[in-house]
């Protein structure tokens, strides 16, 4: 019998996790995972994408931010960029928590004043844990909602490149897909400095190159065209 799936979202606010004093401070910023934390040889890597007004003020909170051992900027467009962190020593790292139990991170995203974490499980056990292990290590979380879910939930495992992942992440955010248009495609190929000739090429590459592996996966019966 199949296990029924169950998604928890939950706010953490604690100056002990990562990044934690740097969101608690009072400015305009939205910061997201884009790849869990990665442990080699004693050090613990993070990747997060930032939106902000103000990049100067966000990486003065970074470099006083006890949390952070070392931070660069990995990639940098329009008004967001990415950066690679380096966990300080003894600091909690969550997502090892969540993935010692099988469970899958889903989100992990900035709040007014902390983060709010997205986990798929399949055991309510699971939750009882994080929350323990919250609390064990003194940071303040709280269970925002907890559902069954009845379809499948996540992303959706296609090979996309990364520049045509951003095109197509940057276009939907923007609210291009729509009815109607949130964004316009000069608004985009101003975002990313190309013509709009340019953006509406790299658009329908990176859509044709989705659609077409989901065409192939779905297909039973292929056949070969000229």
């Amino acid at each position: 019998m199949d296990r029924q799936t169950i998604i928890a979202e939950l706010d953490v606010s604690s100056s002990r996790v990562v990044l934690g004093p740097t969101l608690a401070s009072d400015f305009d910023v939205t910061v997201y995972a884009e790849r869990l934390p990665v442990s080699h040889e004693g050090s613990t890597w993070f990747h997060v994408t930032v939106l902000a007004a103000d990049f100067e003020a966000f990486e003065d909170a970074l470099a006083a931010d006890p949390t952070v051992a070392h931070s660069e900027v990995f990639a940098a467009y329009g008004d967001r960029r990415t950066y690679r962190l380096t966990i300080a020593p003894d600091v909690p790292v969550m997502t090892e928590h969540v993935a010692s139990f099988g469970d899958e991170l889903l989100d992990l995203r900035s709040t007014a004043d902390g983060w709010r974490v997205r986990i798929r499980t399949t055991d309510r056990a699971s939750i009882r844990a994080f929350l323990e292990f919250c609390a064990d290590h003194e940071i303040d979380c709280r269970l925002a909602r907890v559902f069954e879910a009845s379809e499948p939930v996540g992303e959706m495992a296609l090979p996309v490149e990364d520049d045509a992942f951003e095109v197509l992440a940057a276009a939907h955010e923007a609210g291009y897909f729509e009815v109607p248009r949130a964004t316009s495609l000069a608004e985009l190929a101003e975002y990313f400095n190309v013509s709009e000739s340019t953006m509406s090429v790299r658009l329908r590459r990176a859509l044709g190159h989705v659609v077409g592996s989901l065409v192939a996966d779905a297909s039973t019966d292929p056949t070969e065209t000229d």
